[in-house]
């Protein structure tokens, strides 16, 4: 998921909740880092979910 926290945007795993360093400015932001670091984002029973690459596998 894309969590926004103190006016941040960070990245946080929805299977092992493991969470990205990195703090983004906006929601797209981060969401363009996911891809950079290759997390995957799908959408299951109509929810987005963000896989990092450790739970991709």
């Amino acid at each position: 998921m894309i969590s926004k926290e103190y006016g941040n945007y960070t990245l946080i795993c929805d299977i092992c909740g493991v969470g990205s360093d990195e703090e983004y400015e906006t929601f797209q932001d981060a969401a363009d880092a996911g891809e950079d670091i290759e997390w995957k984002r799908k959408k299951i029973d109509g929810d987005w979910v963000d896989v990092c690459t450790d739970c991709i596998e």
